[in-house]
């Protein structure tokens, strides 16, 4: 009953809180509750005797420990979201996610995953914010066809073309569905945190792809599996261009944090394409640190994003800036040396082409660590608990390593 119940909790608790959204207290602790219950179970499923299932669904390693860092950080930003944020429609939104990744971890194909995918998008651009749903629904809504057109062409022939076609879709279907360039979805720097495309990339983004990527190696095979690294390796290397380049030089801060994490998700697909263990854990490592760090920091900016308070360069915000940069010891560190190390592995000049953008990366760390102004009460808590995590990812990077069977 493990996988059952690692959906059904979270489900049952974002049911809770929306019905009890009048009386905030009450939603909060029953959500939260629930959500928890959730993320134990999905906790015990690491343990093998505690697998088995009724319906015979199964949790892959990795999408099982992405899904746990990705309760861990909706625990941390309801918690401690600022004072003007709406906690219950985050709690809301944020477990009926966890529900939806649940769902897409253990679903048994591509057909079903891009079923799941369709219906969590299809919630999440339903979320009140002030674009239309159609215009909210074409990225994920893309990802959907691609993927049912990569999945049909695995099996529409043995020859050898169908296997790259198949590789190509399954790809650009799995860009699609994280929101990244060439399938931006529009932004309105002023829609709410839970509606917004920044928290589709930041928070359902990372447990969305490892849980696509776990579905779609296996059915590659040696035609496929080339098509595959290399359109990896080339999309990551143009988010991580375009994320780094758009953080420094955009207009707007809104767009800038935006911007940030396209450049975090850059350095993943180049991890994820490489196809050796240190891209491997590089990519898993990288998307750890979105969802404990890069987002809930991304919250936290938020009342200085939307004009309620002031930016702010004190010692606090260097250090921030300096976990943003990737220095030592933070996450972002251990994630490079990583990720160049399994670049030298493969193809010496993409070493040198990732060391060149991550070099940039400084300009704007600086600049969005001046949004988190000067925090206070449970902001300031926050900031102290990300750059704990932050710290213990970059020196400490088994512990998170081992949640995802790398």
């Amino acid at each position: 009953m493990g996988p059952e119940l690692a959906l059904g909790l979270p489900a049952a608790g974002a049911v809770l809180a929306a019905v009890l959204r009048r009386r905030p207290a009450l939603a909060l602790l029953c959500g939260g509750l629930l959500g928890l219950a959730g993320a134990l179970m999905m906790a015990l499923l690491a343990y093998p005797a505690a697998q088995a299932s009724l319906l015979g669904l199964s949790l892959p390693a990795a999408p099982r420990g992405l899904l746990l860092v990705s309760a861990l950080a909706l625990g941390l930003v309801v918690a401690l979201a600022p004072p003007q944020a709406d906690r219950v429609g985050l709690l809301a939104a944020g477990l009926a996610g966890l529900a939806g990744l649940a769902a897409v971890a253990a679903a048994p194909d591509v057909l079903a995953v891009g079923v799941v995918v369709a219906l969590l998008a299809a919630g999440h651009a339903a979320l009140p914010g002030r674009l239309p749903f159609p215009t909210r629904m074409r990225a994920p809504g893309l990802a959907v066809a691609l993927l049912l057109a990569g999945a049909l062409l695995q099996h529409a022939g043995d020859a050898p073309v169908f296997a790259r076609l198949s590789a190509l879709a399954l790809v650009l279907a799995l860009v699609a569905a994280a929101g990244l360039v060439p399938f931006l979805p529009e932004l309105d720097p002023a829609e709410p945190a839970s509606a917004s495309p920044v928290a589709w990339t930041g928070f359902f983004g990372p447990a969305l792809a490892v849980a696509l990527v776990a579905r779609i190696q296996p059915g590659l095979g040696n035609d496929g599996a080339p098509v595959y690294g290399a359109l990896l390796v080339g999309l990551g290397v143009l988010n991580l261009a375009w994320g780094t380049l758009g953080a420094w030089l955009g207009e707007g801060d809104v767009a800038a944090w935006r911007y940030s994490f396209l450049a975090d998700w850059g350095l993943a697909l180049v991890g994820l394409g490489v196809l050796v263990p240190d891209g491997q854990a590089a990519a898993y490592l990288v998307l750890a640190s979105v969802l404990l760090v890069r987002f809930p920091l991304y919250l936290w900016a938020r009342p200085v994003l939307l004009g309620r308070a002031q930016p702010a360069m004190g010692p606090s915000n260097v250090l921030l800036a300096a976990a943003l940069a990737g220095a030592a010891p933070f996450a972002g560190f251990s994630v490079r040396v990583l990720l160049l190390r399994a670049a030298t592995e493969v193809y010496w000049p993409l070493a040198l082409v990732l060391g060149l953008g991550m070099l940039v990366w400084l300009a704007h760390s600086f600049r969005l660590a001046r949004t988190l102004g000067a925090p206070r009460g449970r902001a300031a808590v926050g900031v102290v608990l990300a750059l704990g995590f932050s710290v213990l990812l970059g020196v400490a990077p088994a512990t998170f390593l081992t949640l995802g069977g790398l």
